[in-house]
Order: structure tokens, then sequence, then C-alpha cells
């Protein structure tokens, strides 16, 4: 009796090229293929006892090659069962992992929503307590006073709002502007340039633009959905320095007046230290000016 043979690509392509000489001495024995072989084919071919021997070594070998393969796909088939029933227990183990994942976001949300009540309800309560300690003061103020502190309050909200509304724009500089300029088609092209492609609210150029200058480069104002998506270009806006388009294009946030001041500032420290200090390179980051030696 023959061993049973375990699944294997190796033992299966053993068994192909086995098989495969079988068909070529089949073939060089009786000039067709074994599918096309026939009751015929095997009659019109006298029996001797040499042919006899030959047959009986073919029955022999297509015996052996019929028991391994029976074999290799018997392994086969129970491998792909185990492979099938590994699969079903890792999909069961996902659909279990995913339910707990939802079940801890729902308790998460609801924890923070617990939370944000709470806050709320405690400054509710702060400001309740606030007022009510110092209306008899502010009603004994002048009306003129009251009116300066109303107008504070309202700057200070619009300040808030002005600087939240600033973090979602991004200023580009250098681009030169055409007659008829799509300005989208324009922003967007740049952004592509430095592998972004980030939803566009608005884009329009800014500042006044004069019909005798022959190289107009107005800045753009660029407003995005996000403020993660112009931190997002920012980090990569040095790759246009390989540009070959828009080598001369500059990315910037869109800073307040005062953020502009403290900046130019900052740009005319660094130009001074690499005047000053030529052996050394020297950049803006974290709101200072760093240096470092070129060696």
């Amino acid at each position: 009796m023959y061993t049973t043979m375990e699944f294997s690509t190796v033992k299966w392509q053993q068994l192909s090229m086995e098989m495969k000489i079988l068909e070529e001495d089949f073939y060089t024995r009786f000039g067709c293929e074994v599918e096309e072989f026939t009751d015929e084919k095997l009659n019109t071919n006298p029996v001797t006892r040499s042919m006899s021997a030959m047959y009986g070594g073919w029955i022999v070998r297509f015996a052996e090659m019929y028991h391994q393969t029976k074999g290799v796909m018997n392994a086969a088939a129970a491998r792909v069962e185990q492979l099938t029933s590994s699969v079903d227990n890792a999909q069961t183990k996902i659909i279990a992992l995913q339910d707990d994942l939802i079940k801890s976001q729902e308790d998460q949300l609801t924890s923070v929503r617990t939370t944000v009540r709470e806050e709320v309800a405690s400054v509710q309560s702060a400001v309740k307590t606030e007022i009510r300690s110092s209306w008899s003061e502010i009603a004994g103020q002048k009306t003129a006073q009251h009116h300066i502190s109303t107008a504070r309050i309202k700057e200070a909200v619009k300040s808030v709002v002005i600087e939240e509304d600033k973090s979602k724009n991004l200023l580009i500089f250098g681009k030169p502007e055409s007659e008829n300029e799509d300005v989208a088609a324009t922003v967007s092209e740049i952004l592509l340039d430095i592998g972004e492609k980030p939803h566009l609210v608005e884009c329009r150029r800014i500042g006044v633009r004069g019909a005798e200058s022959q190289d107009k480069r107005r800045p753009i104002k660029v407003k995005l959905s996000s403020s993660d998506a112009v931190l997002s270009i920012l980090r990569n806006a040095r790759a246009l320095k390989s540009s070959t388009a828009n080598k001369s294009t500059f990315l910037g946030p869109d800073r307040t007046p005062d953020e502009r001041l403290a900046h130019n500032k900052l740009v005319e420290l660094l130009r001074r230290k690499m005047v000053d200090e030529p052996d050394s390179y020297h950049y803006i980051r974290g709101g200072l000016v760093r240096s470092v030696k070129k060696s």
C-alpha cells in the first residue's frame, strides 16, 4: 500500500511533472494525447510480449499516480476546510471586537456628554452668581461707562471669532495673475504640486490691482474647511522650492496685524543673522530665530 501524501505545492509540482513525463511517453507510442486515446487506437497495435510488459508498466505508474493524486487532493480538501474554519473564527472575533469598540465609543461619548453638561452647569451657575453680585454696581455706573463695557465685550467676542476664522485661511504669495483668471484652478494647481487636494471654500486675490503693472502678483487668500488642512499644507510648503512651475510661490498663514508685526521682526532678525553669522544656517521656528553650525 502506498503512503498517504500531505498537501504541499512542492509535492503537487512533482506529481504534475511525473504525469507530464507519462503523457509524453504515451504520445510517443500512440501518436495522440491521453484524452484522445480510444479502443480503436489500442486494437490497431499488435500485442507482443514487449508491448504487454510496457502496458503493465504504464498501468503500475498510472496506479501510483492515481493513489498519490487522491492523497494530495484529500489533504488539500482538509487544508481548505481548515483555512475556511480559521477565516470564520477570525471573522467572528473581528465582529466581536467591533461590537466591543462600538460599545466602548458609546460609553466614552456618554461620559463626555455627562462631563460637558456638568461643566456647562457649573459655568452657568458661576456666571449667574457673578451677575447677581455685581449687578448693583453695574446699575449704579454711568450710562457712558456701561456702553464702553458692552463695546469691549463685543470687541473681545469679535476678536475670538476672527482668530478662529483666520486659522482656516491660507495666503499664497508670488503667483503671477492673468486676465480672466480662474483663481480656484490656480490654487488647486499650486497645492497639487505639493501633493495636497483640500476642499476649497473660497479663493480670491486681495489688494488693489494696478493696471500699469506688467507683473501682477497680488496675494491669494484661500479659505479651507478646517484649520488642520491649513497646517498640513504649511508643513509641505517647502516642497515648492523644487517645483518648476511654482518655484517663486510662497505659502503662509493668515496672520493678524500683531502677528504680522512680530513675524516681520523675526524675518528682519533672520536676515541680520545671515549676514553677521554666515557660518551657520538660520531659520524661524516656534516664534524664534534658531541657528545651526554648517559644519
